[in-house]
């Protein structure tokens, strides 16, 4: 995904939108990835289901992160 196709900054979302954002990064925590790899995938729009397909099948999270963003 593009620089361009990501959504705006965490600090202009709304309150909804947020929650979700928060909800993701936490998904995306409970994977095993670290703070700022978290926000990298939320950031960037990752495909959580994808993600967790890649995880779920023994694919290590550096190599995940990798073929995800």
């Amino acid at each position: 995904m593009s620089t361009a196709e990501q959504h705006p900054p965490y600090e202009e979302l709304s309150t909804e939108d947020r929650r979700i954002a928060d909800w993701r990064f936490d998904q995306f925590r409970l994977l095993g990835f670290g703070e700022e790899d978290a926000w990298l995938l939320e950031g960037a729009g990752a495909d959580l289901h994808n993600v967790r397909s890649l995880v779920g099948a023994g694919c290590p999270l550096h190599l995940a992160l990798r073929i995800t963003l």
